[in-house]
């Protein structure tokens, strides 16, 4: 994975990591033919490890030889898609953290950031590429789960494309996510080793399995991998999941509060609940709350993500931290790799997670 400092990548260390000299660099990023391609090769692999933004140079559309050239990465899109429509990034607070990681990485190089929700467009193709045309973007981060028409829609651009936080099966895309199957498969373990054997599952939408396991699928890919991490933690320990412990919604306290009074309506015995995001888990705490059951005396609870509000609640939340600044910053990294060398195989990096053990799982009764 590229290296997540914040500090502005010169053509002096990817000189030094590439073994040569600051003028062979240039030369490199400036597209002169007298290098050898072993040496291209080496100095764009360089350029594409460190997270350079592309200070390469190229004409701008129209200019004629001797023109002044500008950097490779000048406007980067943040294009937002969200499950419950148009949703502000600025009042998310998962998502304002990957915004301003991306800020961060893409000033530290020189970028601009350009921001965008586009939920509404998932069926209007011509105004999504419209859109990219008239932000003259350089490169753009598709953030949030995206459908794989609007994904494919952006890749018809031409112009470098970075999924962040989701991964679309069969579509040749850089992708960056925080790595949800072990994040889920951790935060399942933990209860299980406090006792609990009946854990239920609030995630996102889902379609139901096909019989006879019917088993769920979401249809966001990130929850999917926290999904897997919930079932398999189960199996690993001899537990048979209960598909009738299995909810889902939109992903926001009211989407939890909801889903928790299904599985509360459902009649089925549960003495804890992983949830797919700390929203959902904030709203099953006031569902829970409201039946008179008490966290964790009554029901343990452990969300995901860890933002700023889960360490501040009574009782403070036990959850997954995943480091949301850095996924924007690996995703402006993964896109300046990307417009570095545009043929290079596609890649997923997944993110390292953290258990955080607060105060909401305590000994099953």
């Amino acid at each position: 994975m590229a290296e997540l400092s914040r500090a502005r990548v010169t053509t002096h260390d990817v000189a030094r990591a590439a073994s040569v000299s600051r003028v062979t660099v240039s030369r490199v990023l400036n597209d002169h033919d007298n290098v050898t391609a072993d040496v291209r090769e080496r100095v764009l692999q360089a350029a594409a490890d460190l997270g350079y933004l592309g200070r390469r140079s190229r004409p701008s559309a129209g200019a004629g030889p001797g023109a002044a050239r500008g950097p490779l990465l000048r406007e980067i899109g943040f294009l937002f898609t969200s499950v419950v429509g148009e949703e502000p990034v600025s009042g998310n607070a998962f998502w304002s953290r990957v915004l301003h990681g991306v800020e961060q990485e893409a000033t530290a190089g020189g970028a601009h950031v350009t921001y965008r929700s586009i939920s509404l467009w998932a069926d209007r193709p011509d105004l999504l590429i419209e859109a990219v045309r008239s932000a003259r973007l350089d490169g753009i981060l598709l953030v949030g789960p995206a459908l794989e028409s609007t994904a494919r829609t952006l890749l018809r651009t031409g112009r470098p494309l970075v999924l962040v936080d989701n991964a679309i099966p069969g579509v040749a895309a850089d992708a960056v996510l925080a790595d949800g199957f072990t994040g889920a498969r951790a935060a399942v373990a933990h209860l299980l080793e406090h006792g609990h054997r009946d854990i239920a599952f609030i995630g996102g939408p889902f379609r139901a399995g096909p019989p006879p396991l019917a088993h769920p699928t979401n249809t966001v890919w990130s929850v999917e991998q926290r999904a897997v991490g919930y079932w398999t933690a189960l199996r690993e320990a001899g537990v048979e999941p209960d598909p009738g412990l299995y909810e889902g919604d939109n992903l926001t306290t009211a989407g939890g509060y909801a889903a928790c009074r299904r599985l509360l309506e459902g009649g089925r015995r549960f003495t804890a609940i992983f949830c797919a995001n700390d929203e959902s888990a904030i709203g099953a705490t006031r569902a829970l709350h409201e039946a008179r059951l008490a966290v964790p005396d009554d029901v343990s609870l452990v969300g995901f993500d860890d933002i700023e509000v889960a360490a501040h609640l009574i009782p403070p939340l036990t959850t997954v931290r995943v480091d949301k600044m850095a996924i924007g910053a690996c995703g402006v990294q993964r896109l300046a790799a990307r417009a570095l060398a545009p043929g290079a195989p596609t890649s997923t990096t997944k993110l390292h997670v953290d258990l955080v053990p607060r105060g909401t799982v305590a000994p099953a009764r």
